[in-house]
């Protein structure tokens, strides 16, 4: 346990030295190839939710894209799929799946969101973000819906209901999340204390246009308030 506390401490720090220097690259032990083969996997039904809200040849953002299970689901109905993630090892699994999987109408970027609006100037009909916001920081998740909304039409996001249930299965939610690491857990419970995705919609000045409540998970369709 202490070898494994020392590892996890000295990527902390690499992870703020390249922060500090400008280099995009967010860790989580269990990116890349564990995340490609046991968790984007298990999120295969939310992600049909989400392909069928979808129009036809739509330009799409995948926002915190991972590995890429979901632009790749996507990809045959779309137009493109722009998929970025902070996480260096996910994007590099990404795109050895791309290569295995070839199609222009796929891409992968290891960028900030701000990074795609600032360079590229493109705009999508669709931001999808899946099991992302409530690992963010607590004071990042209003900034990042904002900047999503400046370059999307609509924003589908997927994420745990809140409150979760109190049967197994949201026993399991909390296990998970405590497993996947301290500020993830941390992330998770200020997520849940503040209400969800309601919560920051309202904050973020986004409607809601659509809500589907599962069992543990929510997805929601929002859109500026002006549209």
């Amino acid at each position: 346990m202490t070898d494994w506390m020392n590892w996890n401490g000295k990527w902390k720090r690499r992870y703020k030295l390249m922060q500090e220097n400008g280099i995009v690259n967010k860790y989580h032990w269990y990116d890349g190839g564990f995340y490609d083969r046991f968790i984007a996997p298990n999120q295969r039904e939310l992600f049909a939710q989400i392909i069928k809200l979808i129009e036809r040849e739509s330009n799409i953002i995948d926002v915190g894209c991972g590995t890429g299970f979901f632009s790749f689901s996507i990809a045959d109905k779309s137009k493109t799929v722009l998929g970025i993630d902070l996480s260096k090892r996910n994007i590099t699994k990404a795109n050895q799946n791309l290569r295995k999987q070839p199609t222009d109408k796929l891409s992968f970027r290891n960028a900030y969101l701000h990074d795609i609006i600032s360079e590229d100037k493109k705009y999508f009909d669709y931001a999808v973000m899946t099991y992302v916001i409530h690992e963010v920081n607590e004071e990042d998740r209003i900034p990042l819906l904002n900047e999503i909304a400046q370059v999307a039409d609509k924003i589908i996001i997927g994420d745990y209901l809140i409150p979760c249930p109190g049967d197994f299965s949201g026993r399991i939610v909390k296990t998970v999340e405590f497993i996947a690491g301290r500020e993830h857990y941390r992330n998770f419970r200020t997520y849940e204390a503040n209400g969800g995705i309601q919560y920051l919609a309202d904050k973020a000045g986004l409607s809601i246009q659509r809500d589907i409540k599962n069992h543990t998970n929510q997805i929601v369709v929002l859109s500026k308030n002006n549209v």
